[in-house]
């Protein structure tokens, strides 16, 4: 048999772990603000962040930063983004895990709308609020609620009660 008339193998290997792995990375380096090309500003505060993966997480992001040139830059968000409900939005994007509490939920809902936080749509609020809020009563319920969104976009909710 010669070699021209062999056929060739195409073989595929997918890891279920690689995308979690680089994100977890690319977490690690945000920490040591290593590789970091934008510091965000909300309110007072700021964050150091990777373009990349905000751009990947948000349509605002996208937009913001697909028009800049390639140095570190910053950017300013708007008034009604507080440090409060960006920083859980950064750990997402980061983690795919977003804690919620009593106290920032509305906050967060907030900011993921203004800023179009991919994979956190309205629904995923519309449930979580009433878990939150006694409508009855006028109080909370819940301490927290601990969201982590899979690879391939399943949602996993875990909540405390006070």
């Amino acid at each position: 048999m010669s070699v021209e008339s062999s056929k060739s193998f195409k073989f595929t290997f997918q890891s279920s772990v690689h995308s979690s792995h680089v994100l977890q990375c690319l977490n690690e380096q945000r920490k040591k603000d290593l590789l970091c090309d934008v510091t965000v500003v909300a309110g007072s505060q700021s964050f150091r962040a990777h373009r990349a993966v905000l751009a990947s997480c948000s349509d605002y992001f996208s937009a913001r930063v697909s028009t800049h040139t390639p140095e570190s830059i910053v950017i300013n968000l708007p008034d009604e983004i507080t440090s409060e409900g960006f920083e859980p939005l950064l750990e997402f994007a980061y983690t795919s895990k977003l804690l919620f509490t009593k106290e920032n939920v509305l906050e967060i809902r907030n900011c993921a709308s203004v800023l179009g936080f991919r994979n956190l749509d309205k629904a995923c609020f519309d449930f979580l609020l009433p878990k939150f809020f006694d409508s009855n009563r006028g109080t909370f319920f819940a301490q927290n609620i601990n969201i982590r969104v899979r690879h391939g976009g399943s949602v996993v909710c875990t909540v405390a009660s006070q």
